[in-house]
């Protein structure tokens, strides 16, 4: 996919206003704009700016980055950056956003960005439990700036408990990592209090393969038959094989060194 078809479907205003599009390379999806994000300090959060010279997709191996990395630091570690690991994650799930969505977890501020600068995007609802993270997004994201600030509410509550009606897309990245056994439950939660037409979750291409690799699957043979057994299995209308290499890349993302094979029953663990 070349740059300017990457470009196609965004609205104008809202990439122009960008810090960062992220190009997906041989990525089968959507650029991904994010924020011009501000320097700020405050209280355990800060806003930094650092030069990376390289570093691991989620579908890709290591590529150079042309950019300054924006870090978000809480407590002295940092929470969250403007990696391609994350942002090529996120990637899939963008490209599905149209209508009224909603988007659990807000961090950077990165998805919710990206969705609502979609022309197909109508509607943006974001939940998010943490008052911090949202006080400290509206600072260093410039959030009441942004030229698609009018589709955007901000819903302070528990992903698991927040109930949005008539929702055409519901994506949620809320857990510290990927490869939780918590995520499958939890999504199955908000799915069920929201009730997408189709909904996704961060790292689910991992727990797609993972699930087939523990019934005696080999990787090499993982396709859309097994994407299809974990959707009926959850019950979840997850996206994917909207993109017939969609079966493909959940392999790349299961094999990758970067994410690690580690299963984690719960966050901590």
């Amino acid at each position: 996919m070349g740059a300017e078809m990457a470009m196609d479907g965004f609205e104008p205003a809202a990439l122009a206003a960008a810090g960062l599009v992220m190009t997906p390379g041989d990525l089968p999806y959507p650029a991904m704009p994010a924020p011009d994000y501000r320097p700020v300090v405050a209280a355990n959060w800060r806003l930094d700016r650092a030069f990376i010279i390289a570093a691991p997709g989620y579908f890709t191996g290591p590529r150079p980055l042309d950019w300054m990395n924006a870090l978000l630091v809480r407590d002295g570690r940092t929470w969250m950056s403007l990696v391609p690991g994350e942002m090529e994650s996120q990637m899939p799930h963008l490209a599905a956003a149209r209508g009224s969505v909603v988007v659990c977890g807000l961090g950077m501020g990165v998805m919710a960005y990206a969705v609502s600068a979609r022309a197909a995007v109508e509607r943006l609802v974001v939940v998010e439990k943490d008052p911090e993270v949202i006080a400290m997004f509206r600072q260093f994201a410039g959030f009441e700036d942004w030229p698609q600030r009018g589709k955007i509410e901000i819903v302070e509550a528990d992903a698991r408990e927040a109930r949005v009606e008539l929702v055409d897309f519901l994506y949620a990245d809320i857990w510290p990592y990927y490869r939780m056994d918590c995520m499958v439950p939890d999504m199955q939660a908000i799915q069920g209090n929201i009730k997408a037409s189709r909904c996704g979750y961060w790292g689910q291409e991992l727990d797609m393969v993972d699930r087939a690799r523990s019934k005696g699957v080999a990787i090499d043979d993982f396709d859309a038959s097994h994407v299809e057994a974990f959707i009926a299995e959850t019950g979840l209308p997850l996206i994917g094989l909207e993109e017939p290499r969609y079966p493909e890349l959940c392999r790349r993302a299961a094999v990758n060194p970067a994410i690690g094979g580690k299963r984690r029953p719960m966050a901590g663990d």
